[in-house]
């Protein structure tokens, strides 16, 4: 590993996994344990607002393990090269799911061809709405579209898919796929290090 002009250089990706429990009481352990691995393979003070990022992320990822796995165990893996940072959480338990969503698409994976590049709203509030858009039968992209603040309603209510905003935001990248081979269910952020 070599840091030059605030550019990570690797040699190839430098990889760990962490196993977790999906109970609340673990998850300052396991997030300090992260997070001292993120500290200690990016070093610089360059990092911090990555690593911040990273922090909220795993936050948000663990969070929703305990909340909607319905899994006895997930695995989170944390990749850094090629210039950024990859969060996978990984558990066998429930699908992706959106609580009173029944529109069209249908969000029964695996998804059938013909929804293929369709768009499914998530959250909408007065200044964000997300949406994820079907990339192949199996995995689903998060897109975040921002508009102006103007008039904030101050009744809105903050939906159950929030964290789902909070993730898509702090990443660059950040995906759902569906292993039908393991009945995985895996989240993936990416974090751009320049």
């Amino acid at each position: 590993m070599l840091l030059h002009k605030n550019t990570l250089i690797v040699s190839e990706d430098i990889r760990k996994e962490f196993l977790f429990n999906n109970q609340t009481a673990s998850m300052g352990s396991l997030l300090n344990e992260m997070t001292a691995f993120l500290k200690i393979h990016l070093p610089s003070e360059a990092y911090d607002d990555k690593i911040s990022s990273c922090k909220q992320i795993i936050i948000e990822l663990l969070t929703n393990a305990v909340k909607h796995s319905e899994a006895e165990n997930t695995t989170v893996s944390v990749a850094i090269g090629n210039n950024r940072i990859e969060i996978s959480k990984s558990d066998t338990g429930r699908k992706f799911y959106l609580a009173h969503y029944s529109g069209i698409p249908p969000l029964n994976l695996p998804f059938r061809k013909e929804y293929v590049g369709g768009r499914i709203k998530i959250y909408e509030d007065d200044i964000s709405h997300l949406y994820s858009i079907i990339h192949n039968e199996n995995r689903i992209v998060f897109e975040l579209l921002e508009y102006p603040i103007e008039d904030v309603n101050v009744e809105t209510n903050l939906l159950e898919h929030y964290g789902l905003l909070i993730l898509t935001k702090l990443s660059n990248e950040f995906f759902y796929t569906f292993d039908p081979v393991t009945g995985s269910n895996i989240f993936t952020t990416v974090v751009h290090l320049s």
